[in-house]
C-alpha cells in the first residue's frame, strides 16, 4: 500500500512540473509577441494622420528668412536719415534764379506792391538823373502809388552772366490809366546775399 500511495505522489509532483513548463513557454510566447511587433509600414504616397486633442499645443515654424529682411528695411530708413547731407550752400545765382527775380520785379511794380518792388533794389544802388537814394525812394513811391492800376510786361529778355553779376536787357511795356510806353531797359543785377539784386537801370 505504501508503495502505491509514493507512486501516486510521484507521478502528481511530474505532471504539475509539467503543467508549470508547458505554463512558463505559453507566457513566454506571449511576451515575444508583445515586445516584437512593428507598426505597420504604409505605402509611398500615403499619409497617416493623427488626431490632436484640443489641449495640445500647435507649434508653426518661424520664418527667420522672412523677418530679417522686414528689420533690415526698418532699421535702413533709420541710418540714410543720421547720413543724409544738407543741400549745398549756393555760392552764386542761376539763371532761372535771375529770371524768377526779373518776374517777381515786374509784378511787384504791376501789382502797386511798393515794399516788394524797392526790396529789389540793392543798398547801394545808384538812381538815374544824379538822384539821391531817398529823393528816388520818394519819387518812385508816389508815382506808383498815385496811379489807380498799372501793367507791366517784359519782352525781349536777353541776360549775360559775367560771375555773380548780370546784365539784362528787355523791351518794356508800361500802361496806366493815362499813359502807355514801350521802351528798352538794361539793368544791372547783383547775386548778394542768396538773392539777385538791382544795382542800375536805365531807360532807353
Amino acid at each position: 500500500m505504501k508503495s502505491a500511495t509514493l507512486k501516486k505522489r510521484h507521478f502528481f509532483w511530474i505532471l504539475l512540473v509539467l503543467a508549470l513548463m508547458h505554463l512558463s513557454q505559453l507566457m513566454a510566447k506571449n511576451d515575444a509577441q508583445s515586445g516584437g511587433w512593428t507598426p505597420p509600414i504604409e505605402p509611398p504616397g500615403s499619409v497617416i494622420v493623427t488626431p490632436l486633442s484640443e489641449s495640445s499645443p500647435v507649434q508653426r515654424p518661424v520664418n527667420r528668412t522672412a523677418e530679417s529682411p522686414k528689420r533690415l528695411a526698418t532699421a535702413a530708413p533709420a541710418t540714410t536719415t543720421a547720413h543724409q547731407l544738407p543741400p549745398p550752400t549756393q555760392a552764386s545765382g542761376s539763371e532761372a534764379a535771375l529770371r524768377q527775380a526779373i518776374d517777381q520785379w515786374s509784378q511787384a511794380w504791376g501789382g502797386q506792391a511798393i515794399p516788394q518792388y524797392l526790396g529789389m533794389y540793392a543798398s547801394d544802388f545808384e538812381p538815374p538823373k544824379g538822384l539821391s537814394r531817398p529823393a528816388w525812394v520818394k519819387q518812385r513811391t508816389q508815382r506808383i502809388a498815385s496811379k489807380k492800376s498799372i501793367r507791366h510786361d517784359i519782352q525781349n529778355l536777353t541776360i549775360q552772366f559775367n560771375a555773380s553779376q548780370a546784365t539784362v536787357r528787355f523791351t518794356q511795356i508800361y500802361q496806366d490809366e493815362r499813359v502807355r510806353s514801350i521802351d528798352r531797359k538794361t539793368m544791372h543785377w547783383v547775386w548778394r546775399s542768396g538773392q539777385w539784386q538791382i544795382t542800375r537801370e536805365a531807360t532807353d
